[in-house]
This record gives structure tokens, sequence and C-alpha cells, in this order.
């Protein structure tokens, strides 16, 4: 079941169509999206969903030109699109009623409410989050439980696999050497193809750390899959828990996303750092464990 994630995109070339811009009297630079019930207005060059990036990440759900038309309105409008109907919505995008049922079967929801009702829900756990955050002293979120599994997949002196992409590949890189310079086995994936690099290190493997904003990043989910078909321990690191990524490892460390709709990473936004010093915080916790029982390396 495809379920829509926390990280969808920020900015875009494109734009709707010509027939949902401007008008007589409106101002320069912006753009209009009429509805029956509601009119809204957004300004030219302000963070938008690319149609491009939302195939990328439901391409699972094979969605529809149409469809993914209708999913970058409603993500580009999702503040102000409060009980507004999904009649509205289908005339805002020159489409059917139809279509937008057909779009939320497709994401998994029973209907058109349960899709707008999650979308508002992503928005409202993000800005929770960082205001749970403020309010403590550690960067993460995590489940009972998964502290310890942490700490028992540093416990085992063997390799300890790291992997991200994109700006999450700092990550990867800071933690690695930050593991071998305190004496542990550590090895980034890298170019290794998933199959090649699980098959050839499961037996050695203790652990896998993957890193992801999204949750959905199609390469990180592959090494999830493999490694859990392995057997072995998987430690996520993630901006969405609720992401096919947090679904599949066996400890989900959510770290605070500022923006999860910007996929490209073009605003300014704590992650990558707020990772880094989530990670700071569990090793310390794993190293004052090692130490009591005699174990540090």
């Amino acid at each position: 079941m495809v379920r829509l994630c926390l990280d969808i995109v920020s900015s875009m070339e494109g734009r709707f169509p010509p027939r949902l811009q401007g008008g007589k009297g409106i101002p320069q630079g912006v753009i209009i999206y009429a509805t029956e019930a509601a009119t809204h207005v957004r300004r030219e060059g302000a963070p938008m969903v690319d149609k491009k990036q939302i195939s990328k990440l439901y391409s699972a759900a094979k969605l529809s030109e149409t469809e993914q038309s209708v999913l970058e309105y409603l993500l580009n409008n999702i503040d102000t699109l409060d009980d507004i109907g999904i009649k509205p919505v289908a005339m805002a995008c020159f489409t059917s009623m139809t279509t937008v049922i057909r779009l939320s079967k497709k994401l998994g929801y029973r209907g058109y409410r349960e899709m707008m009702y999650d979308l508002k829900h992503l928005q409202h756990v993000s800005r929770e989050m960082n205001q749970s955050l403020k309010d403590s002293s550690v960067h993460f979120v995590c489940h009972t439980g998964d502290v310890d599994v942490f700490i028992a997949a540093l416990h085992r002196n063997r390799m300890i696999g790291v992997n991200g992409e994109g700006f999450s590949r700092i990550v990867a890189q800071y933690m690695a050497t930050k593991l071998v310079g305190l004496g542990f086995l550590a090895v980034i994936q890298d170019f290794l193809e998933t199959d090649q690099f699980v098959e050839s290190n499961r037996n050695t493997l203790s652990c896998m750390m993957l890193i992801s904003k999204s949750g959905q990043t199609e390469a990180i989910l592959e090494t999830a899959r493999a490694c859990h078909d392995a057997g072995i321990t998987t430690l996520a690191f993630t901006g969405n828990e609720d992401s096919e990524l947090a679904k599949t490892a066996d400890a989900i460390f959510t770290i605070h996303d500022d923006h999860p709709m910007d996929l490209k990473n073009v605003k300014p936004n704590c992650f990558t750092g707020s990772c880094i010093l989530a990670f700071e915080e569990l090793l310390s916790i794993c190293l004052d464990n090692l130490k009591q029982e005699g174990l540090a390396p």
C-alpha cells in the first residue's frame, strides 16, 4: 500500500496549465488557482511540487498524468484547502471527481477525505515534533527498545554497514569515519550493488545504518529490504516515521525535518546536522553502556 510520505518536493520549473494563471487586475508574478469554493494565491517562485518528483516518489502507484496533476495541486495548496470538497478540486484541475477518487484509492486511502486528512496530519506531525525536540535535550525520537537494538548492534565486534544518498551521504560518511576512529569496523556501501554488498557481507555485518530524510529513497529501501531478508539488523535515521524505510527497519530514529516537502533540499534545514547530533547522542549512550561492561573499544 502506498502512503503519502513526509518528504515530497519543493521547487519546480513547470507551472500549472495557462488557464490557471493570472487574470485581469492580477499583479505580475502572481499565479491564481480558482475553484468554485475559493481562490488560492501563490506568488511565482514560491516552493511548488514538481510533477517529475511526484512520479518518482509514487512510482509504485502508477499515477497517470492527470492524477499527478491533481496530487501536485493538492500538495501545493494543502494549507489553504481546509474543508474544501472534492468537486472544487476537480474543477480547479480541469478533471472529474472520479479521477480524484481514483487518485486517493491508488495511494492506499479509502477515499478523498481520508487522503486530505492524512496530508494535513503529516504537516501537523512535523510541527509537533519540532516543538517536542525544542523542549528536549536530544535530537531524535524513537520507540521503546530501539536504543537497546542500537547498543546490541554495536556490541557485536563485527562490521557495521552505513548508507545514505544525496545529502544523507554526508551523514553516512561522518558515521563511518567516527566509528572507525573509535575502533569499530565500519564500511559505506558506496557504489556496490545491493545484492552483491549484502550477499558478500551477510556473515560479517552486525547491522546496517541507513539514512534517508524522506524514508522513501529507492536505493536505501532496496538495501533495507535486502538486509531484512538476510536477517541483518537495520537502523534507520529518517525524517518520516511513517515511511517505507521505517516500516522495514528494526529500529527507527526519527529526526525532525524542518521542510518535509523539500525533496531537493533547497531550503535551510537542520535535518542533516541534527542527524549527526542524534548519532553522537546514541553513540554516547552506547559507549557508556560498553564501558560499564568493560567492552568499550
